[in-house]
């Protein structure tokens, strides 16, 4: 049994996808410029050509129907696609395969040459008034309009770039700190040394004296964290951008910080639970660090991450908490934050 799909019949669409999917018992399809580009039917094992074709592309896109992979099953046995037949009528697969010169320039129009018989700018068969060769009168082309005159200005904008500059795009700022780090590294010997020293009190003090607030991107410690994320100091961003070590996460910062802490007050599991939470929060929440900065404790540890460990009651049995509080606000994470949030604020 053969289906015949042309535009000609009626939901062509539908019967083309219903064969490719296998939903009918029709084994052969008969169709016209159907099997392009687009028609993705895995199991076709036949190709025939029963008419010419002058397209390289064209043939190249029916052929390719062919070569989808597929696995046919037969009872409890699975065959693989391996090939498939294309059979040709017309001499097509011949002169594509053998003859056409893949490699030849495409020939281009004349300008001269007209684009169609029947050109919107052409009389037509259908205008008897129309002048035509049969009259004697040679048809002119019409010229299409084209402006020639001046343009009149309807407004002009000067805008005004002021001290603060231009907003940049983080990814742009990203970039341009990394390759201009890496240029200033090459006139600068004694930051490579600092580097590879990994000290990083004498990368801070060579980029705050050398690099930084220097026209035109004015690189500030603030500005690395806002357009990178992350609250870390001078020395990890420079360890980044010169290959040394890659950038840590936020996260990872506040769980060495924690570490630290917990490790220097020898800090038992749920008051070092304690310290991470208040990290996380006031990394994070503006209102939180500054009620942190100021020991505003009331107000800080009514929110739920405190509640689910015991709240304010439980906040006295921490002994050292003081302390371990302190040495949190003088961490290397809280500082950069507040610088962080300072300058958004």
């Amino acid at each position: 049994m053969a289906l015949t799909i042309t535009s000609r019949i009626p939901n062509a669409s539908s019967l083309a996808k219903d064969f490719r999917d296998s939903k009918r018992s029709e084994r052969v399809a008969v169709s016209v410029d159907m099997l392009s580009t687009g028609y993705n039917c895995r199991d076709l094992l036949n190709v025939v050509l029963m008419r010419p074709i002058f397209s390289p592309t064209e043939y190249i896109q029916i052929k390719g129907r062919g070569t989808r992979r597929f696995i046919f099953t037969i009872g409890n046995t699975e065959y693989e696609k391996k090939h498939f037949f294309l059979l040709d009528f017309c001499a097509v697969a011949e002169y594509f395969e053998e003859k056409y010169d893949y490699s030849a320039p495409l020939r281009l129009l004349s300008k001269n040459r007209r684009r169609s018989e029947s050109s919107p700018y052409e009389p037509t068969a259908s205008n008897a008034d129309s002048p035509s060769a049969a009259d004697g009168n040679e048809y002119k082309r019409r010229e299409i309009p084209i402006w020639e005159g001046t343009d009149r200005i309807i407004r002009q904008e000067i805008r005004v770039v002021g001290l603060n500059g231009e907003k940049v795009d983080i990814m742009t700022f990203r970039g341009s700190f990394e390759r201009d780090l890496e240029e200033f590294a090459e006139i600068n010997p004694d930051l490579k040394e600092a580097v590879e020293a990994e000290d990083d009190d004498a990368i801070e003090i060579i980029l705050q004296e050398r690099f930084y607030h220097h026209p035109e991107m004015f690189y500030a410690p603030d500005k690395l964290i806002i357009a990178y994320g992350v609250p870390a100091p001078t020395s990890a961003f420079v360890y980044n951008a010169l290959g040394k070590r890659t950038l840590p996460t936020k996260d990872q910062i506040i769980i060495d910080t924690v570490d630290s802490i917990a490790a220097r007050f020898n800090l038992r599991y749920v008051e070092q639970k304690w310290i991470n939470a208040t990290a996380e929060l006031v990394s994070e929440d503006a209102k939180a660090l500054k009620d942190f900065l100021a020991g505003h404790y009331s107000e800080l540890f009514k929110r739920s991450q405190f509640r689910t460990l015991g709240g304010l009651d439980a906040l006295i049995h921490f002994d050292e908490r003081e302390e371990a509080f302190e040495a949190l606000r003088q961490s290397s994470l809280i500082q950069c934050t507040r610088m962080a949030m300072s300058e958004v604020s």
